[in-house]
């Protein structure tokens, strides 16, 4: 990749070496979010994964919101 700026590279490629912050992708009141595990059965919603502009009005959606998350096993038929 070649960028032609004036901007230093320590300006452009500052946070590179952030640590990543391990995320899991789940479904949270029928909608797809990204959400970094707290506890147990807590999470804290990083990126909401939608299409739909109304979605990301919703409060409970929001980033930062922490959600209590309780997985469904479906059985075999």
């Amino acid at each position: 990749m070649i960028l032609w700026t004036i901007v230093p590279e320590d300006i452009i490629f500052a946070g590179k070496n952030q640590p990543v912050i391990p995320c899991e992708e789940i479904e949270y009141l029928g909608q797809k979010v990204l959400a970094e595990k707290i506890s147990h059965n807590e999470f804290r919603v990083v990126r909401l994964l939608t299409t739909d502009p109304a979605d990301y009005l919703r409060n409970e959606l929001q980033p930062g919101q922490i959600i209590t998350f309780k997985p469904v096993v479906e059985g075999l038929s």
